[in-house]
């Protein structure tokens, strides 16, 4: 992958550290989510959720559960413990938010400066966060799909076209020149990968191309076909 093709990843690796939120968008299958659980943590926890609009807030702020003696204790959800630790939050899907989750994300993406949340608990809480808590948060769309409240909360926003290059290090090597060569965005490169180990279980590989491509799987093998012609005659 040349300098140019991985600029947005020369971006993210710049600001990751130095801003408490981002927003990452862009074509699945890049490797976002993994980066945003494993780049520069400095030392942070990482939390993780990923949202559908089935999800509740609970999931986010917390929720009451049952104890061993039959009582009922609080338990923090992901979003304040991510607050209490100073942790990464990363949120998956940040655009899948229902109307539950989006009014306390409001609150939980608040400026830290002025975030400030009461626990609906029996002690009735309240809490900040801590200074190093930190947001990434996911998406395959566009940024305007978000409602404009929630897209004001994220200043910083990167386009990620482009796989991460360790990322492709998954890939067997006789399928990286195929896939710079011919991908071009159609296919996220859990695919490609899915389409490595069937032939590394050697699989056909028109069974397994039109297994993981369907309608492209003649391209694919095409592809492959005159990777190997290269291959072959550089020898």
């Amino acid at each position: 992958m040349s300098e140019k093709e991985s600029i947005c990843w020369d971006l993210f690796d710049a600001i990751i550290g130095n801003t408490p939120r981002i927003l990452l968008y862009g074509v699945p299958g890049t490797g976002k989510t993994y980066q945003a659980n494993t780049a520069n943590l400095e030392g942070r926890e990482t939390y993780n959720t990923t949202l559908t609009q089935d999800s509740s807030a609970s999931e986010l702020l917390g929720h009451y559960v049952l104890n061993e003696t039959g009582g009922m204790d609080w338990l923090d959800g992901v979003g304040i413990q991510a607050w209490k630790d100073g942790a990464r939050l990363v949120i998956n899907e940040i655009d899948h938010a229902g109307v539950d989750v989006m009014s306390f994300l409001h609150a939980l993406l608040d400026d830290p400066e002025f975030a400030k949340f009461t626990l609906p608990n029996k002690r009735k809480e309240t809490v900040r966060p801590q200074p190093s808590f930190q947001v990434v948060a996911t998406m395959n769309g566009m940024p305007d799909d978000l409602t404009p409240a929630l897209l004001d909360r994220f200043p910083v926003k990167i386009n990620i076209d482009k796989v991460h290059p360790k990322a492709l290090e998954a890939l067997p090597i006789k399928l990286r020149s195929v896939y710079n060569d011919y991908n071009d965005g159609k296919f996220s490169v859990r695919k490609w990968v899915a389409f490595g180990q069937l032939l590394d279980k050697e699989v056909d590989v028109n069974i397994a191309a039109k297994t993981i491509f369907v309608d492209n799987h003649e391209d694919i093998v095409d592809a492959l076909l005159v990777a190997s012609s290269d291959e072959d005659s550089d020898e």
